[in-house]
Order: structure tokens, then sequence, then C-alpha cells
């Protein structure tokens, strides 16, 4: 260890600053003791004729030493630098290799997505065409027959109106020639409701006229023949009339 010479210390520092570790042997200058501090601990020598110090002398085997402290931990350091340097390659190359497999699936995906939307354009845009084409006919169509239609509908409710009224005539009639001949004849005689013609009912009101005048003529004759026999007192028979 006291054979380390300055020329090593010297390239021990060059090293560093070639490798940009510069800041981190200030650091480790600063940290480590004081010079004072280490002679301390060592057995002071005589001082050297050739050389005067105004205020300290320190001996060739403490610098020695400092400079190999140094020299040891400045390897240490560049070691541990240079593990960690390998480490972060490393996790750098995976990075990249995660980076590279990402834009990978990305691209897929997108090639896909593009691929998709080129299918569902080139089948369904088509379709979904002839479905308007379609239903545009449909409709031309329907603008065409609406108005048949409607006008069939309008007579269609004309004839179930009119077949309606028809039922209800017939229903009327059905009832009334289930009713008896005298609240028939009664009813067209003395009502306005029959459902008979007025012609018939004209004919039935002057044949009940006529009868009601021959009834009426022939009751009258019979009471003024009887009243005369009476007051006459005439027998019954044949003279009765005369």
């Amino acid at each position: 260890m006291g054979s380390v010479s300055a020329s090593s210390v010297v390239g021990s520092v060059e090293d560093i600053h070639n490798h940009s570790f510069l800041p981190l042997f200030h650091l480790l200058l600063i940290s480590s003791p004081p010079m004072s501090a280490l002679t301390t601990h060592v057995p002071s020598s005589p001082p050297h004729p050739d050389i005067i110090s105004p205020t300290t002398t320190t001996s060739p085997r403490s610098l020695d030493d400092v400079l190999s402290s140094t020299s040891r931990r400045a390897a240490t350091f560049e070691q541990q630098i240079k593990a960690l340097e390998e480490k972060l390659a490393e996790d750098l190359s995976n990075c990249r290799a995660i980076e590279s497999s990402l834009k990978d699936a990305f691209n897929s995906v997108k090639r896909n997505y593009r691929r998709t939307d080129k299918d569902a354009f080139r089948t369904h845009v088509p379709h979904i065409d002839a479905e308007l084409d379609e239903v545009l006919s449909v409709l031309n169509e329907l603008e065409v027959q609406l108005p048949a239609i409607r006008t069939q509908t309008a007579h269609l409710g004309r004839l179930y109106d009119s077949s309606r009224d028809k039922a209800q005539l017939l229903v009327e009639d059905l009832r009334w020639l289930n009713r008896d001949f005298k609240s028939r004849w009664r009813t067209v005689i003395f009502s306005r409701t029959s459902p008979v013609s007025w012609r018939w009912r004209a004919t039935l009101r002057a044949l009940f006229a006529l009868t009601f005048v021959l009834v009426a003529w022939g009751t009258w004759i019979a009471l003024r023949g009887a009243y005369r026999a009476h007051r006459l007192r005439l027998v019954w028979g044949e003279r009765l009339i005369s």
C-alpha cells in the first residue's frame, strides 16, 4: 500500500475526469478527513533539511496513505457506477424492447381497425344503399296507391253505412211481420210509424173509413127502424124495415 505513487493517483484522477465523474471525486475529497487530522495519528519524523514549512510538515507516508485510500474509494465508486451503467443499459434495452412491442401492437391494432373500416365500408354501405333504394321504391308505390286506397276505403265506408241501414230496416220488417194481424192493422190505420208505403196506408185507411161509414149507416137504419116499430107498436117481422 505504501508503494502507491503519485503518478498512479493522477492517472486514476484522469480516468475519473474522462468518465465524467469529476463531481463525485470532488465530493469524495470534500468528505475525506483533513490532512492535519491524518497527520496526528502518524508519528512525527524529523524535518527535512531542504523543506521549510511555516506551519506544519507532512510526511510522505501519510500522503501516500491518503492517496491510496482515495484511489481505492474512487475505484469502488467507479465499479458501482459501471454496475449502475450496465443495469441502466439493460433497463434501457428492456424499455426499448417494450416500446417496440407496444409500437407493433399499436400498428397491428391500427391496421386491423383500418381493415375493419374498409370491410364495413365495402360490405355494409352497398347493403344500406340497396335497402334505401328498396324503401324509396316502396314509398313511391305507396304514394301512387294511397289515393286509390283512400277512395276504396271511403266507398267501403259508404257501403257499410248503407248495409247497416238496410240491416236495421230488415230487422224492423222482421219485427213487423212477427206481429199479429190486428196489431199491424191498428198500427197502419192509427199511427204514422208503420213500416209500410203511403199508398198501402191510404188504401187501408180508405177501406176502414168506408167500412166505418157502412157500419154506421147500417146501425143508424137499424136503430131508426127499431125506434119506429117501438113507437108505432109494430110487430117485428117483414114490415119492420118498411
